[in-house]
């Protein structure tokens, strides 16, 4: 345990050091539900307005599109010159795998609240009592997108290639996920096709338990998140050596 505690300190100083991830997931998702709810202002009624809307489906986008940081955060030590350190130190893999993926739920969880309150604050998303209930989601969703993304990330050889991959089912499951613009259809084979995006699912739960108090569906979400999560956090554990450190290629750092 006391090996974990000064791995997690350790990545948690990277973190919260690390530019990228805090603005994008703090600055992007505000700047992009700022754009798109005031270019789609007239499609919306004044009880429930455009940022309303975007206040609640962007986040889950972002928190998503997390799933390239962890990838990039599973395969740091090749491209930083820390890989020969972890190779010899005392710290089993599952210490690793653990340090890594937690230490970027817990600062994409803070981001994301931070985000919320900010719309609530701005936008007057009418989430009051609901806000612990909903960061509760988002921080399940953090969990199971950060495990995927780990679980591909221990195993990479080349960061560009594989970022390039994951851009491509993200964004398709953001667009039918109704993260651009919302979409409803009486079609079954179309409605069939929006419910293979997650997104689809995470939205909808907020979405009923916010406008029609549906608190089961909210939390049957969050609890399939973890599972798939803690799915993904053993074959993580199972796959990984630590010798996969030593291969990596990154333009910007030299070996």
């Amino acid at each position: 345990m006391r090996e974990l505690g000064v791995l997690l300190s350790y990545d948690m100083k990277r973190r919260y050091k690390d530019g990228f991830l805090i603005g994008y997931n703090i600055i992007f998702p505000i700047l992009l539900t700022l754009l798109l709810g005031y270019l789609l202002a007239g499609s919306y009624g004044k009880e429930f307005t455009s940022y309303h809307y975007y206040s609640l489906v962007i986040l889950p986008f972002c928190i998503a599109m997390a799933m390239i940081t962890a990838a990039y955060v599973g395969k740091e030590e090749a491209y930083k010159k820390t890989a020969m350190r972890f190779l010899y130190a005392p710290i089993f893999k599952t210490q690793i795998v653990l340090s890594k993926l937690l230490s970027c739920t817990v600062i994409i969880s803070v981001c994301n609240i931070i985000v919320l309150l900010f719309v609530k604050l701005v936008f007057q998303l009418p989430i009051y009592g609901e806000f612990w209930a909903i960061i509760f989601l988002l921080t399940a969703e953090a969990y199971c997108f950060c495990a995927i993304g780990m679980f591909i990330g221990l195993g990479m050889k080349n960061f560009i290639v594989i970022k390039n991959i994951i851009n491509l089912p993200l964004c398709a499951a953001a667009i039918l996920g109704g993260a651009f613009y919302p979409i409803g259809t009486m079609n079954d084979k179309l409605e069939l096709l929006l419910k293979l995006s997650p997104l689809t699912w995470i939205n909808q739960s907020m979405f009923r338990y916010l406008y029609d108090g549906d608190r089961d569906y909210l939390y049957k979400i969050s609890l399939i998140l973890i599972l798939i999560g803690t799915g993904f956090t053993l074959l993580a554990i199972v796959r990984f050596r630590k010798e996969e450190f030593i291969h990596g290629d990154l333009p910007g750092y030299e070996k």
